[in-house]
């Protein structure tokens, strides 16, 4: 796993369908200066084990098109 820094944690309404109604926390994270991520956990969630496994996914995600071509 890359080495991130937590910039910031935020409690926001939840967007999603099943959630409405309540909270999640819009978490910020860097990897380095001009990389600078977010990842939304249901606010009753958050731990640093689910805080990790969020980001992880969050960039194994970007990682699966990171420096592939396409043309039209």
């Amino acid at each position: 796993m890359a080495t991130f820094k937590i910039i910031d944690v935020r409690k926001i309404p939840s967007a999603e369908p099943n959630r409405m109604g309540k909270l999640d926390h819009l978490v910020t994270y860097q990897l380095d200066a001009f990389r600078t991520y977010m990842v939304t956990i249901a606010a009753d969630a958050l731990t640093e084990d689910i805080l990790k496994e969020a980001i992880r996914k969050d960039l194994e995600a970007m990682d699966r098109f990171t420096g592939k071509e396409f043309s039209t």
